[in-house]
């Protein structure tokens, strides 16, 4: 990252307080260039995915360089914030509910920015910038665990490698202080048998860390676990991924309603020899990268049922899913069925208590597996449900029956009609809803009668 190349020219003046970061001179070159290179940066970026380029975020990356820290920045203090938002990514530990405590919809979304803001939502820095709380990480994403903060035991390189490995067999993620005379810090991808150590490191381009600090490490590091163990990161774990980048607009449900999916996305990622690391974010209704099972969701039945996703390649196959939930339906319901429903004394069955119409109007006080219960002076048994829907809640306005705008003959036939079947009607049966006899209540005395019916007269 260019950033990150002019950092390394100035390798020999940086200085630090919590991060190496690059010297008045180094500042000001980069400035110059990214002035002049800062559009195409971005751009160069625009169309790359994070699981492709997180290895070399860089805390001068003006993306976030500037995102605040405390009193300070990513760029000034950034480096232990930036190699946690690499060990995120690296671990896959970024999941739905991470990403709605960092408001993002999508991996694609995340960055050091990102995870700095959400530090600073929950009041995560000191003024200087240091992170005031180890567990802080836990509460914006749960998947990582802090596990200590220690120093290693030796120092000669064949010991030190030895010690990493060894914590990473037991699943730890390290973070550790490179030994630069400041206070820098860089995360551990791995360390071989000969002593070298593999890191990624938000100042500098190489992976080397010998390279790039002859002097190693200065002896404290940070021990993390995530989703997935080190060495079995987001690039090199099951060749295929599937992680629900967005959820549904909707996941809870009235009695009836069908299942929708509108604003679901999914991420799949995966690894092949011609493309390497890939990942591709798509939408859960019209995607042919996914198949979503539904069968387990019935909208007849109140409860809470498990959408599965699926995607393929190959033989390889990775599943995620989330639940979607049916609601009781209780309340004023009408009969939206053309032929005639019957009321049964039980559920679907036994004796015929009332044959409702195409738009009477009931009361459903409890549902049980997909059929109603109507309770009143005149009738009591139940109903089935998908042959009715929900009444609306909103008012009309005083007078506006069918709530077309007007008050006129119309609605005074609607009165006319709910006055002449009032007496004919079984006690807990209406033609009328809820809202439209507050609309007929034209005088507002708190009954639908003949009163009524004169003041429409005198308005009609």
């Amino acid at each position: 990252m260019q950033c990150k190349k002019i950092m390394s020219l100035f390798a020999a003046v940086l200085t630090a307080a919590y991060c190496a970061v690059p010297s008045a001179m180094a500042v000001e070159v980069v400035s110059e260039e990214t002035a002049v290179t800062g559009e195409i940066a971005v751009a160069e970026f625009s169309n790359v995915s994070v699981l492709e380029e997180y290895r070399d975020w860089s805390q001068m990356d003006p993306r976030w360089s500037e995102t605040p820290m405390g009193g300070t920045t990513i760029r000034s203090s950034g480096c232990l914030l930036t190699s946690l938002a690499i060990m995120a990514v690296h671990s896959g530990s970024i999941d739905s509910t991470a990403m709605t405590n960092m408001g993002i919809t999508s991996i694609e979304q995340f960055n050091p920015g990102v995870l700095a803001n959400a530090y600073t939502n929950a009041n995560g820095f000191s003024y200087d910038g240091a992170i005031a709380s180890w567990g802080t990480i836990n509460t914006i994403i749960p998947n990582i665990t802090f596990g200590a903060d220690r120093y290693f035991q030796n120092t000669e390189k064949s010991a030190v490698a030895e010690e990493i490995n060894a914590l990473m067999a037991e699943g730890w993620h390290i973070i550790a202080r490179v030994n630069n005379g400041g206070y820098h810090w860089v995360y551990i991808e791995s360390a071989g048998a000969d002593g070298s150590i593999t890191m990624c490191d938000p100042a500098f381009d190489t992976h080397n860390l010998y390279e790039a600090y002859p002097n190693g490490l200065q002896g404290e590091f940070w021990m993390l676990k995530g989703t997935n163990a080190p060495h079995a990161s987001v690039e090199d774990n099951a060749p295929l991924k599937v992680e629900i980048a967005s959820m549904p607009d909707r996941t809870i449900f009235q009695f009836g309603e069908e299942l929708d999916l509108t604003g679901g996305t999914v991420t799949v990622s995966g690894k092949d020899e011609e493309k390497g690391s890939w990942s591709q974010t798509v939408d859960m209704v019209t995607s042919d990268l996914i198949t979503v099972d539904t069968s387990a969701y019935d909208a007849l039945t109140p409860g809470k049922y498990e959408i599965v996703i699926t995607a393929e390649a190959g033989d390889d196959k990775a599943e995620v899913s989330f639940e979607a939930e049916v609601l009781q339906s209780i309340g004023e319901h009408y009969v939206s069925a053309e032929e005639s429903t019957a009321v049964y004394s039980e559920q679907g069955k036994g004796e015929v208590v009332y044959n409702l119409r195409n738009g009477d109007v009931i009361n459903i006080v409890k549902v049980v597996d997909g059929y109603g219960f109507v309770a009143s002076i005149d009738i009591s048994g139940w109903v089935d449900m998908k042959y009715l829907k929900k009444t609306e809640a909103h008012l009309h306005a005083k007078g506006d029956i069918n709530n077309d705008g007007n008050v006129d003959k119309y609605d005074l036939s609607l009165l006319n009609s709910f006055l002449q079947q009032k007496e004919q009607l079984p006690n807990g049966i209406s033609v009328l809803t809820a809202v439209q006899l507050y609309a007929a209540d034209i005088n507002g005395d708190g009954m639908t009668d003949l009163n009524d019916v004169r003041e429409y007269l005198t308005i009609v």
